[in-house]
């Protein structure tokens, strides 16, 4: 396996029945919610739910919570299958994961918890990329561009050496390489969603190997590709902004990003580094220009992009989760939840459901719900008994999916159908 491939997680035995349908947690007092619920059961199909990387649905998750199904991938011949991530429709969840160092894709009933197709990328790293689906398609960047049909999971991978996020505007899909191995280096990418290249821009190639932060991304939305590039010691850091049909670029700001952006109401979001500063901001700009709105010192908050609901804009740093108005920037409320999990962005930990007005908070293994008004407590729980690694909420009406040592749990809630 190439140095900077993922570890295999510390994957347990098959649970008890009562370690897999049994929520272990306390109950609070019931969410506030509307008399009827603005509740809804569009999908998330990519890292943060949207190509603007909103981590917001509009569902309802109330609580308690439930556990409906958990589903590990399997293989033949030794090798040590795991899940890194899952998003999904009403009807599916599509999973990315490994079959040992294979980067792989799972589509699954969400019904039964079931496998109704598996793809195997034939690649031989995995860095744990989270899938997007594309109009008929999921595309994975991991080891390369993968994607599979929807329907059937035949497919194909192209590129070669290709890690980071993906995204799509329903037509095409965009593509980062933020490790340069063997490939095409540090890059940005459009393909049609045939796996046709496009163009390709901001090529970094300088150094075989070099290991960069794991902390930048892309974001689309109002016909903007954001692209926060980090590309470590070598040049070319920065947040930019492109034209997403010819690649021209529309602005660029010399920074060095320390999280993937989201986009709301024109601006861009992001955690952001100066040059000289002792500590990282978090930074709203202007999306037509990059012009700078308002900056918040915020340490420890490096990695995914800032969750953008009701108003808010919201981070989780080492010690709490902490939410500001998206238009001044003032802070509006502060709760004292840990993130537990290694600053990449990847590695997600929030989630909103923007329907019941509460966030998903995943620390130290057991998940949270706040309410999104005044970051109050409303229930908490364990997933899966004993579980070491929980991380990737992901909601889709009044389901919760989330990873758990190596397996897709999904959890449901008041009002499950």
């Amino acid at each position: 396996m190439a140095t900077g491939c993922r570890t295999p997680p510390a994957l347990h035995d098959e649970p008890t029945l009562a370690g897999v349908t049994e929520l272990q947690g306390r109950d609070y007092e019931p969410v506030v919610t509307p008399a009827v619920p603005l509740c809804t059961s569009d999908a998330w199909t990519t890292y943060a739910h949207d190509g603007a990387r909103t981590s917001a649905s509009g569902g309802c998750l109330s609580g308690p919570l439930h556990v409906a199904w958990r589903f590990a991938p399997r293989c033949t011949g030794g090798c040590t299958p795991y899940a890194t991530h899952a998003i999904g429709d009403t009807g599916s969840a599509f999973v990315s994961g490994a079959l040992g160092p294979t980067p792989a894709l799972w589509r699954v009933d969400v019904q039964t918890g079931k496998a109704e197709w598996a793809f195997n990328s034939g690649a031989e790293c995995v860095r744990g990329g989270w899938p997007t689906l594309a109009a008929n398609k999921v595309v994975l960047v991991d080891d390369g561009v993968s994607m599979a049909d929807v329907a059937t999971g035949a497919g194909h991978r192209t590129e070669l050496d290709a890690w980071g996020e993906s995204v799509t505007d329903g037509e095409h899909v965009f593509a980062e390489n933020d490790w340069y191995l063997d490939g095409y280096g540090l890059s940005m990418s459009a393909f049609e969603l045939d796996g046709h290249l496009l163009w390709r821009r901001d090529y970094n190639a300088l150094a075989r190997g070099v290991q960069v932060p794991d902390v930048g991304g892309l974001a689309i939305a109002d016909g903007v590709l954001v692209h926060a590039a980090q590309h470590g010691p070598l040049t070319g850091s920065g947040l930019s902004a492109f034209d997403p049909r010819t690649s021209a670029r529309l602005w660029r700001v010399p920074i060095s990003p320390q999280s993937s952006p989201s986009i709301d109401d024109g601006r861009v979001f992001a955690v952001e580094h100066w040059r000289g500063e002792p500590a990282d901001r978090l930074v709203a700009r202007s999306l037509d220009a990059g012009v700078l709105l308002w900056a918040r010192e915020l340490p420890d908050a490096r990695g995914p992009a800032p969750v953008l609901a009701d108003g808010l804009v919201i981070e989780h740093t080492r010690d709490a989760v902490v939410a500001f108005d998206a238009e001044s920037g003032a802070e509006v409320w502060t709760t004292a939840l840990p993130r537990t999990l290694d600053a990449v962005q990847s590695a997600t930990t929030l989630a909103a459901a923007l329907g019941s007005g509460t966030l998903v908070v995943v620390s130290r293994a057991a998940i949270h719900l706040l309410r999104l008004a005044d970051g109050s407590e409303v229930w908490s729980g364990a997933p899966v008994a004993h579980a070491m690694h929980v991380e990737g909420p992901a909601i889709v009406g009044s389901a919760l999916y989330v990873v758990a040592d190596g397996a897709v749990v999904r959890l449901e809630g008041s009002g499950a159908r």
